[in-house]
């Protein structure tokens, strides 16, 4: 489809809105002659003018992450919005510009960031990225100085997926990194640091997550440890196997508690399981052992500590559901389809005791994977290590 009869200008004030041939442009339902006025209403000072607005604009020109004809000639009048501060509502155009460039799951983009060659051939898409890049460096990167911790790490989730502007955006990155941020910004900055200096192949800041690994008491090791893999692919250091692995032990223990208790990451809607799981699916085969070494700790500790039969074999059956689900559809074919981090998360569960016993996990791996439900069956399919 073509994206319309003129390549918008990088920035455009709402007093040009009407040199656009709207009606000439399709949205989701039609022609777009109403977004003028829509765009107009964003500004309003009436919270309900603003709502309604919002509602068109995510039904029309953004509808379950589509774009249309129209969407790449608003964007311009959205980032000058954006850019002035005046604007009421500046971190939702934030979310929204972003959620143009992904679509509807940002997570499809992990964990290496996002490739400009998965939009070929899809023209509309093409020409919303062109647009909004185009507004990156004079509007987007001087938010990741923002006053508001919020609104600085919206601006880094939206910089990231823009690798081009790498060498002006790690710069101002950096900076924000070093600020005492609240735990969502702080994880969101790292992300964003992973995703465009390993875009960049510029391992300068490995030293500085390193060091994040290293503090036992940083709450956001993990995020340190997703930058980190992207930064070295297609390896993944040790120390960033042992705090994703942390982290997902953590996750296990609790899944619904763990989503529920706080906001981690503006990316992937908080699912830093997602988050997880998407990086150690990278997990090269010569650091295998390394990740089941960790996971047979966490697995040692659980079995420790509680009191309950019924909580270790929920932590192991929900580790294996999340670990064969990401890229097993169905019945396993045998030991060689299995992904390295996959094979690890098997290997690991046969060290346990006390996680077979109930019989739940033999009955998850049986049933829905066609594995063998014991751990003397499941070692003598894996094979050797």
């Amino acid at each position: 489809m073509n994206p319309g009869p003129a390549t918008p200008p990088d920035i455009r004030p709402l007093d040009e809105l009407d040199q656009v041939p709207w009606a000439e442009l399709k949205d989701c339902y039609g022609p777009a002659a109403d977004v003028p006025a829509w765009l107009r209403d964003l500004t309003s000072r009436d919270e309900d003018v603003r709502t309604r607005a919002w509602g068109h604009m995510e039904s029309r020109l953004y509808h379950q992450g589509d774009v249309y004809e129209a969407t790449p000639h608003a964007v311009p009048f959205l980032l000058h919005l954006l850019a002035d501060e005046a604007t009421p509502g500046r971190k939702k155009l934030l979310w929204y510009l972003s959620a143009l460039v992904t679509g509807a799951d940002d997570r499809q983009w992990f964990p290496d960031g996002y490739d400009t060659a998965q939009t070929d051939g899809w023209p509309v898409e093409t020409a919303v990225y062109e647009a909004v890049r185009a507004g990156v460096p004079a509007v987007v990167v001087p938010l990741l100085d923002h006053d508001d911790p919020e609104t600085a790490g919206l601006a880094a989730m939206l910089a990231a997926w823009f690798p081009a502007h790498a060498p002006l955006t790690l710069p101002a990155l950096r900076q924000l990194c070093a600020r005492p941020l609240p735990r969502p910004q702080r994880a969101t900055g790292l992300i964003a640091l992973g995703l465009l200096a390993g875009a960049a192949g510029d391992r300068s800041d490995t030293a500085l997550l390193e060091r994040t690994l290293a503090n036992g008491d940083e709450p956001d090791r993990w995020a340190a440890a997703v930058a980190l893999a992207r930064i070295t692919a297609p390896d993944i250091p040790p120390s960033a196997i042992s705090a994703l692995t942390a982290e997902l032990g953590v996750i296990c223990t609790g899944p619904d508690e763990y989503e529920m208790t706080a906001t981690r990451t503006h990316f992937c809607y908080s699912d830093v399981n997602g988050l997880i799981l998407r990086t150690l699916d990278r997990l090269p085969r010569g650091r295998r052992k390394a990740a089941r070494d960790c996971l047979v700790r966490t697995l040692l500790r659980i079995e420790q500590q509680d009191s309950e039969l019924s909580e270790a074999a929920d932590w192991a059956t929900t580790l294996a559901c999340f670990a064969l689900t990401r890229q097993v559809s169905g019945q396993v074919s045998g030991a060689a389809a299995l992904t390295p981090f996959q094979r690890a998360v098997l290997q690991a569960l046969l060290g346990g005791d006390r996680i077979w016993e109930s019989g739940d996990l033999g009955i998850l791996l049986s049933e829905e994977y066609g594995l063998p439900d014991t751990p003397d069956a499941l070692g003598a399919w894996l094979g050797s290590p």
